[in-house]
């Protein structure tokens, strides 16, 4: 898992050897739901349980497109390699998700490009479920509903991502005759959110 730039503090870590940070990508994190995603955060951090929020930040979000348009490349690069190191993928269940290009392009990646678990958010109580949820459910895509209510979001998040994870993600290849295909931008977004270790370092102290 060790990148050659990431910082030295975090390079211990390797896949298997002990609990790592669980790494969770929100759709529209600084949208309406804001609240709840950082009620969310805080509830699994009184747990007990590490967390690093992958999501795009707020100033990235807010200088995307306008109505629900897909962004441009650069951003579709960025959003590609934050999903693909996420251990879940967070997004509200509303009627209108399905008009939505940029949140229907990030389940897309998600679900079918990189198999990322996702739980979907029942703002209607069931009577009005997006399409896109029957139609991961019908290819047997993991995945979950819930209500927007933070006790039912939580252990459902925990069982998602199966608990305390310790695996890693193959960020490269290094043999030649096998030809890894990855976001383009997977190496930048390892140096900046690089996977971490949940309990200290103690070869640092």
């Amino acid at each position: 898992m060790a990148d050659k730039g990431v910082d030295p503090q975090f390079a211990y870590w390797k896949p298997g050897s002990e609990e790592r940070y669980i790494r969770i990508f929100m759709s529209h994190r600084w949208g309406q739901d804001r609240e709840l995603y950082e009620q969310v955060l805080a509830k699994l951090r009184s747990q007990g349980h590490c967390i690093d929020d992958v999501s795009l930040n707020e100033r990235q979000q807010i200088a995307g497109p306008r109505g629900g348009d897909v962004p441009d490349l650069n951003v579709q690069a960025e959003v590609a390699a934050r999903i693909f190191t996420a251990d879940i993928v967070i997004v509200a269940s509303r009627p209108g998700i399905t008009r939505s290009e940029w949140v229907m392009w990030e389940l897309r990646v998600a679900a079918i490009g990189y198999a990322v678990p996702i739980l979907f958010l029942d703002f209607d109580n069931q009577q009005r479920r997006a399409a896109i949820v029957t139609e991961i459910a019908g290819l047997g895509l993991q995945h979950d509903v819930c209500q927007p209510v933070v006790t039912e979001i939580v252990p459902r998040v925990i069982k998602l991502v199966g608990g305390r994870p310790k695996w890693g993600m193959r960020l490269q290849e290094a043999d030649p005759n096998l030809r890894f295909r990855g976001p383009p931008l997977l190496s930048a977004i390892n140096k900046k959110l690089p996977y971490r270790a949940a309990l200290p370092d103690i070869s640092a102290s």
